[in-house]
């Protein structure tokens, strides 16, 4: 009888053997598709371009190797034990000890050493990590709001958002803080992540006590993609951002396109504003005017429209009057350059100014993202969308569609204590073509 039931467990253990095989061959191609070398993961901490991010990874690999140490060696045991000491049948009881002092010490002092060889390194890299950044570095002020990011440059006066630019080859010192509640940076190829918080309100000229800080230099050139860590409201989802590294001549070519306001001359003469009564300069122009050349006519509406004038009617951006007066007006495509101008008009006559800054134009708001080269950015509304003309347009039209929360007010609705815009669709495409001007 024995033996018949021997020979039924080995019948019992191939049949589940050969039922769980493929499941257990399926989890093994997983684990090495999910291995796979040289695969592109933008967001991967594996393969750091900063001195900072070598650290962390040596930490990491560190404290792995010894837990995997420490796994295989249990395992190992434990393996052993359960077939070595296993239950047989007629088998004696075996013997019972009670406690080992050569073990007990054993088994006190191995992970005392384990723990000793995996805390010297980390502590030496958070000193290391947390080092005061030499004079030479470069200082951004890095500020989280509900949902962008803004970045300050003092020593440029320069102020963007949700895309920082830093030179390779130079030390980069964040100082980071929050405007509403508590964020996250992570810029997952630099370096690791660190709490934005929120400051209570200090003087005017009173140094920051309580900002967090990240002291790193970028080796490689290159754009490198981040988000927000920490749960921050219903958008936090969408609160990415991005580090451009850039040879130093480049970053310095930024700063100088960044200086300058990003604005594309085109050629147009100043915009008459007929509600103000006043021209609504292009300082494009400016120059012409020192130089003595010759003044060009200013644009009318019509000329906008692409139409003759007419005293009774002037129709909007890009639309033309019926001829017989009746029925649905043909709307012409204005020309890229007359868009763009009207756009500027219409951006800076708007709600638009009381919340965003342009470098080099009137627009100084302080509330919103700071709009400078807007259209050299590859995301709206810090990653919600691709940059681009119909995206651009969405947005402006209605911009809790796209980003729920989001304070900014639309054509129709309102958003973060103001009042809808009331742009018309020509006017929104207007703004939209200024905004994308901005490179």
């Amino acid at each position: 009888m024995s033996a018949y039931r021997a020979a039924a467990r080995r019948g019992c253990d191939r049949r589940s053997r050969r039922r769980y095989s493929p499941y257990l061959a399926s989890l093994f191609l997983l684990a090495l598709a999910g291995c796979e070398a040289g695969a592109n993961y933008p967001q991967t901490t594996f393969r750091p371009v900063s001195g900072f991010g070598d650290a962390l990874n040596d930490v990491f690999y560190n404290t792995f190797g010894w837990t995997m140490g420490i796994l295989v060696v249990v395992t190992v045991l434990v393996i052993v034990a359960s077939f070595r000491f296993r239950d047989r049948p007629g088998a004696k009881e075996p013997s019972q000890i009670h406690g080992n002092t050569k073990l007990e010490i054993a088994w006190t002092i191995i992970p005392a050493i384990i723990v000793v060889f995996m805390g010297i390194p980390t502590v030496k890299t958070i000193f290391d990590t947390q080092r005061e950044p030499p004079e030479d570095a470069l200082r951004v002020e890095v500020i989280g709001h509900q949902w962008w990011w803004e970045f300050r440059y003092p020593e440029y006066g320069i102020v963007t958002a949700n895309e920082m630019w830093v030179p390779t080859g130079r030390p980069v010192s964040l100082a980071m803080r929050s405007a509403d509640v508590i964020h996250s940076f992570w810029i997952p190829r630099i370096g690791g992540k660190r709490d934005v918080n929120p400051l209570p309100r200090r003087r005017e000229g009173e140094p920051p006590h309580h900002d967090n800080y990240l002291l790193f230099t970028v080796r490689e050139p290159g754009r490198y993609l981040g988000q927000c860590a920490e749960y921050c409201g219903e958008a936090h989802a969408v609160m990415r951002m991005t580090v451009n590294a850039a040879e130093p001549a480049e970053f310095d070519a930024w700063v100088q396109r960044m200086l300058a306001g990003g604005v594309q001359t085109t050629g147009l003469p100043p915009a008459r504003d007929p509600a103000a009564g006043a021209m609504v300069v292009n300082e494009a122009q400016v120059p012409n005017q020192q130089t003595g050349q010759p003044a060009v006519p200013a644009v009318t509406p019509a000329q906008v429209a692409g139409v003759a004038p007419s005293p009774v009617q002037q129709p909007q951006i890009g639309q033309m009057l019926a001829p017989t007066g009746v029925g649905t007006p043909f709307r012409a495509p204005a020309p890229p350059e007359v868009l763009q101008e009207e756009g500027k008009r219409f951006f800076r006559s708007a709600t638009c100014v009381a919340c965003h800054a342009i470098a080099g134009t009137p627009a100084a708001g302080q509330v919103g993202p700071n709009l400078t080269m807007l259209g050299a950015r590859p995301w709206i509304a810090a990653g919600a969308r691709d940059m681009g003309e119909e995206n651009l347009v969405a947005w402006i039209r209605d911009p809790q569609s796209i980003k729920p929360g989001a304070l900014m007010p639309g054509t129709t609705r309102g958003g973060g204590g103001f009042a809808p815009t009331g742009l018309s669709e020509q006017e929104v495409r207007a703004v939209a073509a200024y905004l994308l001007s901005l490179k």
